[in-house]
């Protein structure tokens, strides 16, 4: 019976126009949202590339030059873009991509794409992300929202049950070919999306990708069938397929459109982000606090960079300094960052009753473009950074520092330049996003099944009239 309901509903909707009209609408769009994506980022990774190549050999070849001068200059280094990003680029081009390594301070990412977006970009990004957190449901409520009220306005359904036609049947056949429609319409292009994604990669990533893939397509299809059997749940509850339409096009604004603003803002109101300027002269007052005390407790200075300290001494005074703002640092960046990891964490409880709110963070962090991968890389960033320091410091202790009030006249060469090695960021893997996001997922699996126990429901209450 099963079967027999949900290929009579299968062929029902393939002739149906509004699968045809509005799933051919949906495929165009994520064709041209993945080409789109794809030359992003092979344009993206290739400027990174060779922005960083560049950089690292204008670092080696600086000729000869005081140590202290060249950490001034620093280096840059370049957030690699994860591969899935061309499906979902989260939040990506909202918070750079460019780390400047300089002395005595830490940078923020720079060089974010959104402020070189046009007026309509700034609307949104066409991304397959968001056709099918957004467009999709859309179409599940536009094809399914008459799938049980139809067959009760004609009274078909009444005669159908009579006949002995299990409730449960009729449900799973009717979700089945509902399922279907969106299969035919998405999984041709997504299995095309991943055998490409995965083809370009190095071996050594590949199973990372394809367990991201697979955990993905979990989600998303949790998030899909909610609304299926939201469909028809609301079609088998309501009393006729127009005030059906009505309600689900109500949810759907609502839960999609209107519920991640709002969830942004609540958040934002309950774990409050401090401006950039109370940020920047918080931090500013940390530091010099810090670095005060560590002057006085080395050197007897009052303050930092007293001329009493000798010039024999400007090696271990710079190598002191910027250790004692390490943790000023540490305290304020991650002071920030955890606040912004609690607004996300408190979003995600807004998926009870917004599913997309769930998915957002769990697809972002899936895709390797949520803030808690870009934190790791800024931290790595930042590794590098003292790194770049220590050795910059050790070198002038050891050399400069000997030559007394000479000690400005010391010049470092090639072999102090190479000393610093590389900067190579490695991604966290697909653990690293699952440990961040299991929640979003459990969420969505709750959303799933209520949405199927709320359907059972529906259909049962016509024999209970």
């Amino acid at each position: 019976m099963f079967a027999i309901i949900a290929a009579k509903d299968l062929r029902e909707l393939t002739r149906d126009g509004r699968l045809l009209w509005a799933g051919g609408l949906v495929v165009i769009l994520m064709l041209v949202a993945l080409a789109a994506g794809w030359n992003r980022q092979v344009q993206l990774n290739s400027e990174r590339s060779a922005g960083q190549a560049l950089d690292h050999d204008a670092w080696l070849h600086q000729g000869y030059r005081h140590p202290h001068d060249a950490a001034e200059q620093g280096m840059h280094v370049f957030k690699p873009e994860p591969s899935l990003a061309v499906f979902d680029p989260g939040i990506g081009p909202f918070v750079g991509s460019t780390v400047w390594l300089q002395a005595h301070r830490q940078s923020e990412v720079k060089f974010r794409p959104a402020q070189d977006a046009t007026g309509l970009q700034r609307f949104g990004e066409l991304s397959p992300a968001w056709l099918l957190q957004v467009l999709l449901p859309l179409l599940i409520i536009v094809i399914g929202f008459n799938s049980v009220s139809n067959e009760r306005e004609r009274g078909t359904l009444r005669q159908l049950l009579s006949l002995g036609a299990p409730t449960r049947s009729l449900l799973y056949g009717k979700a089945a070919a509902l399922a279907s429609c969106v299969g035919i319409l998405i999984a041709p292009v997504g299995l095309a999306f991943a055998v490409l994604i995965v083809a370009r990669l190095p071996a050594g990533e590949r199973v990372d990708v394809v367990y991201r893939i697979t955990w993905l397509a979990a989600g998303y299809g949790f998030y899909l069938g909610f609304f299926v059997f939201l469909t028809l749940a609301v079609s088998a509850l309501a009393r006729s397929s127009r005030t059906a339409l009505v309600l689900l096009l109500g949810f759907w604004v609502a839960a999609t459109l209107i519920a991640p603003r709002t969830a942004s803002e609540a958040t934002n109101l309950l774990h409050p982000t401090p401006s950039r300027l109370d940020f920047d002269n918080q931090l500013a007052h940390d530091v010099a606090d810090a670095g005060r005390k560590a002057w006085s407790t080395h050197f007897g200075a009052r303050t930092p960079w007293d001329p009493s300290v000798p010039l024999s001494k400007w090696g271990a005074a710079l190598k002191v300094d910027d250790e004692a703002g390490y943790g000023a640092l540490d305290e304020n960046f991650g002071r920030l960052w955890d606040t912004f990891e609690r607004q996300q964490r408190a979003q995600e409880w807004v998926g009870l009753a917004a599913p997309v709110v769930a998915l957002r963070g769990f697809s972002m962090g899936l895709a390797g473009t949520d803030f808690s991968q870009h934190r790791d890389f800024s931290t790595a960033a930042e590794a590098q950074r003292r790194k770049i320091q220590n050795i910059v410091s050790e070198d002038l202790i050891e050399h400069a520092d000997r030559l007394g009030n000479a000690h400005f006249t010391y010049r470092a060469g090639p072999e102090l330049w190479a000393s610093v090695p590389q900067f190579k960021y490695e991604r966290p893997s697909v653990s690293f996003a699952l440990a961040h996001h299991w929640a979003s997922l459990v969420l969505l699996a709750v959303m799933f099944c209520l949405s199927v126990a709320l359907a059972q429901y529906a259909l049962s209450r016509p024999l209970m009239r």
